[in-house]
């Protein structure tokens, strides 16, 4: 008995091998860091069909608002066969990533598309300034804001 259990284990051993494959072997790998910190690129392949690049770069470079840059992309093949492509930028937006096989948000309802547009066309109105305190700073264009509504005067000026 114990040997056909040796043998079972023996056998799932060296046939499940194949669920723990090696590692994707690199075609080609390229990587430069430039002199300037925050600058670079990397690209690599893999045997698999993977491709991935990646620039690094400053924006605004010696301004206040100088930031990091970051563009790359891949693409391989799902499982099923499908080619997948992702690409991403990063920056002081935030990143934003697209792919086609990325879900994408429903067409807004024609309802809410007529309300939105409604509200463009209303008028604005400013925002008041406030002080150190809290208080609204008034000019002559801009009435008091009265916090208590006991004091608020909702008749016309005449």
């Amino acid at each position: 008995m114990r040997s056909i259990i040796l043998l079972i284990g023996v056998f799932g051993i060296t046939y499940g091998q194949d669920y723990f494959r090696k590692p994707e072997q690199l075609i080609s790998e390229t990587r430069n860091v430039g002199d300037k910190i925050g600058v670079y690129s990397l690209s690599y392949e893999t045997e698999g069909g993977i491709l991935q690049k990646e620039i690094g770069s400053r924006k605004y470079a010696g301004t206040p608002d100088e930031t990091q840059l970051i563009q790359g992309s891949v693409q391989y093949n799902a499982p099923d066969g499908t080619p997948i492509s992702l690409s991403w930028t990063a920056d002081e937006f935030g990143s934003q990533v697209s792919g086609s096989h990325l879900p994408t948000p429903p067409p807004i309802p024609r309802e809410i598309q007529r309300a939105l547009e409604w509200l463009k066309k209303q008028p604005s109105t400013e925002e008041p300034e406030y002080d150190e305190q809290g208080n609204p700073i008034i000019n002559k264009k801009q009435t008091p804001i009265v916090k208590d509504p006991k004091q608020r005067n909702f008749s016309k000026k005449q």
